[in-house]
């Protein structure tokens, strides 16, 4: 028995709008796969932010200040191109008073005229075309730009939550939408505004009757627009929602190839991405019956002013004795406003589409920045400390926050070395993150050297703390140029020592062209470990005074784990150091041992002190030991 996919529930999709997908797409579903799409469209319902139309109507009337010049110019253009059109209806008018006195002289004057206004137009009206679409693309490059540089700032646990393929929506699907509205869309929509406006005002001074015609039936396509642009643009937003949805499908089965063919998943993964598919073809489709709905409204208005002109027109020539002429330039100015506002409704219609992309857009551009520094407090020394820090992530299923980490006062002295070390799950990574600075707690303090990252300077925080996690990347370039990441300025000389210290320096040297060797993707591949070491390379480089270590040497057999726990006790040497234990040797050097539980600390002691006390901590270490 056929069923509603549950994708539907998070767009507003009935089990009509489902059946009249076509079979292909409908196939594939299986209840599974259904429940995984309901669930991500709902989540990427709440994602990144979005911005309010008045918000986003605000920061593009802010980019078109900056070009305020170039403003200007098209504003004129669009304004002389639209006269020039308006100013047509009326030559030919009086041809036809011309034509009908006889007069052959005058009729070639009025020719040259009507050549030459027409000629205008086409040039003006090219020329505002190019001035258009190169406005919005010069503003769009620019969007472009801030919407990735905002993404890039983003803290990683936002980035997590909202899943990468909702920000690459709105780099790529939202960015293609926009640049298409304003290569085509952006220039018909201001042409034609500037022309109905200007058509009006030649109707209002041929005569002052025709306003009535257009008073009756102007009302008829607003009640068609406001019918229509509200219904297609609740589509477009749940459209653009599905297109991330989707994006974010399509991504998760790459990354995880791998595993997909490891397990043989390939089907359900085809049947996942396909629900998500449909949820934006069937949106797509309930916008072609609003458009085939509202085209039978609009044909009501045409036909009535068609017939009105008409009529008028017979009644001022034979009842008033009105010139031909000015009856002929009327029924123009009539039939040629026809187009012009059904364009209007279709070209606002895109627009919504374009616009729904920009609300997405403006919605990353306009959150306050987090790369912007919250004050101007310098850390003093390599102290840390935590007074009250707790943090939550969301709700459970009863409303409730899924408390991560209970409340938890920690001081660390400069210098020292800290392990933090429990079960998966236990709160660790999401501590470790709250003292690099990476993650703002939901309450409490956090000092770096006295100064409170709510209040410091950004960039000082930067160059004073640094984390190293257990997924680290290694950029497409040189191998010095991933290296001066860290250091822009650094030589050659001081990279090799770098390497050297984290005993990266034989295998670096060996490379086909040594640092100069390109790496990355379509590079030379560097193993984990080769990976590993590089990142702590990038740590010597920078030299902070503090350095978080996320389970950094967890995933390396014995001999690589080895060689990684010297490079890391290396790289730690003469720094306040946090490391996220996940082998217990590593905690057994430092200073002090948090040992977690539950988001909370239930040991605390340096490695002999807490073995003695035969507690959590001497049973994990029994247990990975193999002294239990």
């Amino acid at each position: 028995m056929s069923t509603t996919p549950s994708a539907s529930g998070a767009l507003g999709l009935t089990r009509a709008d489902w059946q009249a997908v076509p079979a292909d797409l409908t196939s594939t579903s299986t209840a599974d796969s259904d429940e995984t799409a309901r669930r991500q469209l709902a989540e990427h319902a709440s994602l990144l932010p979005i911005a309010s139309g008045r918000t986003a109507a605000r920061f593009m009337g802010a980019r078109l200040r900056e070009h305020a010049v170039a403003t200007a110019l098209m504003v004129l253009t669009s304004t002389i191109a639209s006269l020039c059109a308006a100013w047509l209806p009326r030559l030919i008018g009086q041809a036809v008073d011309v034509v009908t006195a006889g007069d052959g002289r005058a009729l070639w004057r009025l020719g040259t005229l009507i050549v030459v206004a027409g000629a205008l137009q086409a040039v003006f009206s090219a020329l505002a075309w190019a001035q258009v679409s190169a406005l919005g693309q010069r503003i769009l490059a620019g969007m472009r730009e801030d919407v990735i540089d905002r993404a890039l700032d983003l803290p990683a646990q936002t980035m997590e939550q909202a899943g990468i393929g909702d920000a690459l929506s709105r780099v790529a699907d939202d960015v293609d939408v926009t640049a298409r509205a304003v290569n085509n869309v952006v220039p018909t929509l201001v042409q034609t505004a500037f022309f109905v406006v200007v058509t009006l005002i030649g109707m209002a001074t041929l005569s002052p009757w025709l306003l009535l015609l257009v008073a009756l039936i102007v009302p008829m396509y607003i009640v068609a627009g406001r019918w229509y642009l509200p219904r297609s643009a609740r589509i477009y937003r749940r459209e653009r929602i599905a297109m991330g949805a989707r994006a974010q499908g399509l991504l998760s089965a790459i990354h995880g190839s791998r595993t997909v063919h490891a397990y043989g998943l390939e089907q359900r993964e085809t049947q996942h991405v396909a629900v998500l598919s449909k949820a934006a073809a069937v949106l797509g489709m309930r916008v072609v019956v609003l458009v085939s709905r509202v085209v039978k409204g609009i044909n009501v208005p045409e036909n009535i002013a068609i017939a009105g002109v008409l009529l008028i027109g017979y009644l001022m020539v034979h009842g008033f004795g009105a010139p031909l002429g000015m009856v002929t330039a009327a029924g123009i100015y009539m039939t040629s406003l026809i187009w012009p506002m059904m364009m209007v409704i279709f070209t606002l219609d895109d627009v919504q589409s374009a616009g729904a992309s920009l609300t997405r857009m403006v919605g990353v551009i306009d959150t306050i920045d987090p790369a912007t520094s919250p004050g101007d407090e310098r850390p003093r020394d390599a102290s840390i400390d935590l007074t009250g820090v707790s943090h939550a992530y969301g709700l459970d299923a009863e409303g409730a926050e899924r408390v991560v980490l209970e409340p938890l006062d920690l001081h660390i002295a400069p210098g020292e070395t800290i392990a933090l070390v429990g079960a998966s799950g236990a709160g660790k990574s999401t501590l470790a993150s709250i003292i690099a600075g990476t993650l703002a707690p939901r309450h409490g303090r956090v000092l770096h050297g006295g100064a409170d990252l709510a209040r410091a300077d950004l960039e000082a925080i930067r160059a004073h703390a640094s984390i190293v996690s257990q997924d680290v990347h290694v950029f497409r370039g040189p191998l010095s140029t991933d290296l001066r990441l860290a250091r822009p300025e650094a030589t050659d000389a001081e990279l090799e020592q770098a390497l050297a210290r984290v005993g990266a320096l034989t295998w670096a040297r060996r490379l086909p062209r040594g640092i100069e060797t390109e790496v990355g993707e379509k590079g030379e591949q560097l193993t984990a470990e080769q990976a590993q070491q590089l990142a702590l390379a990038r740590v010597v480089l920078q030299d902070p005074e503090v350095l978080v270590m996320d389970e950094a040497t967890a995933d390396e057999g014995s001999t690589g784990a080895r060689v990684l726990e010297q490079a890391a006790l290396e790289t730690a040497r003469g720094r306040t150091t946090v490391i996220v234990a996940h082998r217990l040797s590593q905690a057994a050097l430092a200073d002090r041992i948090l040992v977690m539980a539950d988001g909370r600390v239930v040991e605390e002691g340096p490695h002999e002190q807490l073995l003695g006390r035969g507690g959590v901590y001497a049973r994990l270490w029994g247990a990975w030991s193999g002294e239990g």
